[in-house]
C-alpha cells in the first residue's frame, strides 16, 4: 500500500495561519476576561483581622464591603501560642480602589449565606472622621452564636409555658386574678372610682383654667400700663436736650415709609470672642462692605448698624450685653466710615447710627433664621 501525501498550497497555508493566530489571540482574550472578572490582574492590597476562631474559613473565602464584593481570603494562619488572647489571623486582598474607603474604625465579621451556610467576610468601612485604617489591620466583631441564640428562645419558651401551668393551676396572684370573679368584681369597682377621680380631676382643671383667664386679664392691664409709661417715656426722649443721648432701636430700625436692605453677619465672622476688636477676616468682610456701599448710587439712604446678643450667653449680664453691643454696632460703624463707605460725595455723607440691641429682642421680626449673637447693617431708602 502505497501513502498518499498531498502538500497545501501557499494561500491555504496563510489561511491555516490566520485561522491559529485568530483562536490564540481569542483564547488570551478569554483569559484576560476571566482574570479580571476574578481579579487576578487588578491592583490589590492585604487588609488582616483576628479572630478567636476560624469559623471554617479558607483561602479563598469572598470578602465583600457593604455587601459589594471586593476581594478574598488568602491565608489563615494559627496563632503562635494558644494562650487566652490568642486568635486566628485572617489575612485578605482586597481591589486596591476599596482600600481608601476603609477607616479605622472598619469592622470585620464572619457571616452565614445561603441555606447551606457557606460563609464570606463583610467589612463595614467605618466613618470617615475617624481617620484612615492603620496598617490595614481591621477591628474583628465577634460573629453571632446561633446555638446560643437558639438555646435562649427555647429557655424563654420553657418559662412562658411554665408561667401558663401556673397561671392555670397555681394559687398565685394571677391564677387568683384569672378564677376569683369578686376579685374582677373589685377591680371593675376600682376602675369606676378611677373615672371618677379623673373627672374630678377635669373639673379642678377647668377651674385652674378660669383663674389662668383671670390672670391673662392681668397681664394685659399690666400691658397697657407699660405702653402708657413707654408713651410717657418717648414724650420725654423728644426734648431737645434729652434726645442727643437717648437711642430708640424701634424708631431706628421700623421704617415703615422706607424700602431697605439688610446684611447681617455672624458676630463670630467679625469680632475675636466677647469682644469689640475686629478680626483680620472681619475687616475683610467690612471693607468688602464698605466698597460695595459705596458704590450705591442712592445719596439719600440712611444707615443703621445694630448688634444684638446671644440672650443664652453664660458670660453676659443684661447690663454687660447691652454695653459690648453698643460697641460692637460703634466700631463697625467707625470701620466703614474710616474706608469710605459712608461717602457720597466729596464733601457729604450718608446718615449713619449705630445701636446696641443687648440681648434684644430685636423690634423687627426676622424673616430668615438668623445666628444667636449677629450684627446687622440696614440701608433704609425713603420713598
Amino acid at each position: 500500500m502505497s501513502a498518499v501525501s498531498q502538500s497545501l498550497s501557499r494561500w491555504q497555508a496563510v489561511l491555516l495561519g490566520l485561522v491559529v493566530v485568530a483562536a490564540v489571540g481569542l483564547t488570551a482574550l478569554g483569559l484576560v476576561r476571566i482574570g479580571g472578572k476574578q481579579g487576578l490582574w487588578a491592583d490589590t492590597v492585604e487588609v488582616t483581622a483576628r479572630f478567636p476562631d476560624a469559623h471554617d474559613l479558607t483561602p479563598g473565602t469572598p470578602v465583600r464591603i457593604r455587601g459589594v464584593d471586593a476581594g478574598h481570603v488568602v491565608a489563615v494562619e494559627y496563632p503562635d501560642d494558644d494562650g487566652p488572647t490568642a486568635a486566628v489571623t485572617l489575612r485578605m486582598t482586597i481591589d486596591a480602589k476599596f482600600a481608601h474607603r476603609l477607616y479605622a474604625d472598619a469592622i470585620a465579621q464572619v457571616h452565614a449565606t445561603g441555606l447551606l451556610g457557606s460563609k464570606v467576610i463583610s467589612i463595614q468601612p467605618g466613618d470617615p472622621a475617624a481617620g484612615p485604617l492603620p496598617d490595614g489591620r481591621l477591628t474583628a466583631k465577634p460573629t453571632p452564636d446561633l446555638a446560643q441564640a437558639a438555646a435562649k428562645i427555647g429557655v424563654a419558651a420553657d418559662e412562658v409555658t411554665q408561667l401558663v401551668h401556673d397561671a392555670r393551676t397555681g394559687d398565685g396572684t394571677l391564677a387568683k386574678l384569672l378564677r376569683d370573679d369578686k376579685l374582677y368584681s373589685e377591680i371593675t369597682g376600682l376602675a369606676k372610682d378611677s373615672r371618677g377621680m379623673v373627672k374630678r380631676a377635669g373639673d379642678a382643671v377647668g377651674v385652674v383654667e378660669k383663674k389662668a383667664d383671670d390672670v391673662d386679664q392681668f397681664v394685659k392691664d399690666g400691658r397697657e400700663t407699660l405702653r402708657s409709661v413707654k408713651q410717657g417715656t418717648d414724650a420725654v426722649q423728644g426734648l431737645p436736650l434729652i434726645r442727643g443721648y437717648v437711642t430708640d432701636a424701634a424708631k431706628l430700625l421700623v421704617r415703615p415709609d422706607c424700602r431697605k436692605q439688610v446684611l447681617s453677619y455672624n458676630v463670630v465672622d467679625l469680632f475675636e470672642p466677647s469682644t469689640a476688636i475686629l478680626t483680620e477676616d472681619g475687616q475683610g468682610h467690612l471693607t468688602r462692605l464698605a466698597e460695595m456701599i459705596r458704590g450705591m448710587k442712592a445719596d439719600k439712604a440712611e444707615l443703621v448698624v445694630a448688634a444684638l446678643c446671644d440672650p443664652a450667653a453664660k458670660d453676659q449680664t443684661a447690663s454687660s450685653a447691652g454695653e459690648l453691643t453698643r460697641k460692637q454696632a460703634e466700631v463697625v460703624l467707625e470701620f466703614l466710615r474710616a474706608h469710605k463707605g459712608l461717602r457720597t460725595g466729596w464733601f457729604s455723607s450718608r446718615k449713619a447710627t449705630a445701636v446696641g440691641l443687648g440681648q434684644g429682642p430685636h423690634p423687627v421680626v426676622q424673616d430668615d433664621p438668623l445666628p444667636p449673637s449677629y450684627v446687622q447693617v440696614v440701608l433704609f431708602f425713603p420713598q
